[in-house]
């Protein structure tokens, strides 16, 4: 008569079974993750990798965003500058016309307006983070200098743009000739130190073609101010839109890869009864000597 072991094979299959089952129980509640490798849920594992794809390409867009935001903030703060100065410079030459203007008083005048000049050349030639803003695609170089008694525009006609989303740029950085010169035959600094020489010499008809220049400077620095703020909003917008995407793309991912944690108790339970089962079968089945078989 031959001796089988077929009962006992089939308890260590089911041990094993068993064993695996309170296995990935226990992993689950450690770790709160049912998906630890493709195999356990291929279809789950395939949208895992579009869900962490498109975070990642959201994170890219909002860091994006926010240093956009840091230079649009830049920007705005600069051109508020701008346009308190040139505000400045026409009280300075109002109040330097007319006969009742003396000697000194029109040589303040003169070097307030000289004063003015060198805060808009600080205020134009600012950068962020190393990168000018007002000298168009020129990245490195100060917008505006005086060359040769000459004041030069060293930068381009050029914008940086800068995806902030999908469908979306914004403009970090800007030609700042458009806002000093325009269509002006002289740029804004040409027009002040013209300005402070005529103060200096009573000169009232160059006064009013300086005064009249002031105003053209003023709007074009306001033109610039307003398409910034209309960027800084829609940049605020975009952001929004971004934090929603990425909430949206984390919650299909929590749902392909995080473990039910109520079920993952349950089924540790059932697993470990399971287990336990099998394993008392196993122990049965081993204390069955060769005499039960002869019996």
């Amino acid at each position: 008569m031959r001796v089988t072991f077929s009962n006992l094979n089939d308890g260590v299959a089911s041990l094993n079974v068993a064993a695996a089952a309170l296995d990935r129980a226990q992993d689950q509640l450690a770790t709160g993750r049912r998906l630890r490798a493709a195999s356990d849920d291929p279809s789950a594992a395939e949208r895992a990798i579009g869900s962490r794809t498109d975070i990642a390409t959201l994170d890219a867009y909002t860091r994006a965003s926010d240093s956009a935001a840091a230079r649009l903030s830049g920007m705005d703060t600069a051109l508020t500058d701008i346009i308190e100065r040139i505000t400045e410079a026409k009280v300075r030459t109002a109040g330097a016309r007319g006969s009742q203007a003396t000697i000194e008083s029109r040589e303040a005048a003169a070097l307030a307006l000289e004063g003015i000049r060198d805060a808009v050349l600080g205020t134009i030639n600012l950068s962020v983070g190393g990168t000018s803003l007002f000298a168009g695609a020129q990245a490195r170089t100060h917008a505006y200098a005086r060359v040769a008694g000459v004041w030069t525009y060293q930068g381009d006609a050029g914008t940086v743009a800068v995806d902030i989303g999908q469908s979306r740029t914004v403009a970090t950085a800007r030609n700042g000739q458009a806002i000093v010169q325009g269509t002006d035959p002289t740029d804004l600094f040409t027009v002040i130190d013209d300005l402070a020489a005529a103060i200096r010499a009573g000169d009232d008809a160059g006064m009013a073609a300086g005064a009249a220049a002031l105003d053209r400077a003023f709007d074009r620095a306001t033109r610039a101010q307003s398409q910034v703020g209309t960027d800084l909003n829609g940049l605020e917008e975009e952001q929004r839109q971004l934090s929603s995407l990425k909430l949206a793309s984390q919650k299909r991912l929590s749902k392909d890869e995080d473990a039910d944690l109520a079920k993952a108790a349950s089924d540790l339970s059932r697993a470990d009864t399971a287990y336990r089962a099998a394993l008392g079968a196993i122990s049965t089945a081993g204390r069955v000597s060769l005499m039960d078989f002869l019996r």
